[in-house]
């Protein structure tokens, strides 16, 4: 939840890194510190307090410093309520007492069973998003009437940008799903999302902007809280909490009215949110351009799976 992520991976460093100049510190628990963009919000390093050993998020690494995936190993899939994005992405789970980022001592962590135990949320008309600080806090409602005023070209999700034309000119509502009871996600390997959030497979969820609310119960504003904004390309906007760095939101001019919603943010049942998302499963967008294709490949067959034991 601190990156806003499904999942998050890094690589340990042999050395300390020359200098942090331009990175904002988030000190997570009593011996682990994030460090982050101050402008466009990439978890760039972890330092673990005891030994000062840092760690570097993979997803910054350069083509051809990329190191082969030949497996996944899972830490911690058992918090998140359903196996999270480990249901996606066929692996083991750790056998090794704990994962060096483990955070337990932190005061700031929130336990999903704790969060849940509040509410059912695969009831509820309402389910609550926030980053670990809580500087980043929403909701987000059921689809409704006003979830078809919004209008969308088809995403590369589901139409290949490379294959022909995005438009959709019979303004196909493509975000609702299971009847209009449900919102599309999925999984995103473009340049951009890689090094704005640092990591390899950012999962979005598709959620019009009218059903998008500030903690308060106000319409969803920019701004709220400590947003932060970077234009990743002209007409291009993403959302970060500039406290603890976790990817909040992509929205851009030409759909201002259908909002990509960072899916590690939803206090759900399950990290997936299943009851609230249906996520698609025949593409992972501009997967062209992936960086870690061993990585890739291993995440599209976990799809082709999930798809086929639903």
């Amino acid at each position: 939840m601190v990156t806003g992520q499904l999942s998050s991976s890094y690589y340990l460093l042999q050395h300390e890194p020359p200098n942090l100049d331009g990175l904002q510190e988030y000190q997570q628990s009593n011996h682990v510190s994030r460090f982050f963009c101050k402008t466009c919000g990439a978890h760039v390093f972890t330092r673990l307090q005891p030994t000062r050993q840092f760690l570097v998020a993979s997803g910054l690494l350069a083509a051809k410093n990329v190191i082969p995936v030949r497996a996944v190993e899972h830490w911690q899939s058992s918090d998140t309520g359903d196996g999270g994005l480990s249901a996606l992405l066929p692996g083991t789970e750790s056998t090794t007492t704990g994962c060096r980022l483990n955070t337990s001592t932190s005061n700031r962590s929130l336990n999903r069973k704790s969060v849940n135990s509040v509410e059912d949320t695969s009831t509820s008309k309402h389910l609550r998003a926030q980053c670990l600080c809580g500087g980043v806090a929403f909701y987000i409602t059921k689809p409704d009437e006003s979830s078809l005023q919004a209008s969308s070209p088809w995403p590369d999700l589901l139409v290949p940008y490379h294959s022909g034309s995005g438009a959709n000119p019979d303004d196909i509502k493509w975000w609702l799903r299971d009847g209009n009871t449900k919102y599309i996600a999925g999984t995103c390997v473009c340049n951009s999302c890689r090094l704005s959030s640092g990591f390899p497979i950012q999962a979005w969820a598709f959620v019009p902007k009218s059903n998008i609310f500030n903690a308060d119960g106000s319409p969803l504003t920019f701004d709220a809280g400590t947003m932060r904004r970077h234009g990743s390309s002209p007409g291009v906007y993403r959302e970060f909490c500039s406290c603890c760095g976790a990817t909040a939101f992509w929205h851009c001019d030409e759909r201002p009215l259908l909002i990509d919603v960072s899916v590690g943010l939803l206090q759900a049942n399950g990290a997936r949110a299943e009851d609230w998302l249906e996520w698609a499963t025949n593409r992972i967008s501009f997967a062209e351009m992936a960086v870690q294709h061993d990585l890739i490949r291993i995440l599209e067959e976990g799809l082709k799976i999930h798809s086929e034991e639903k």
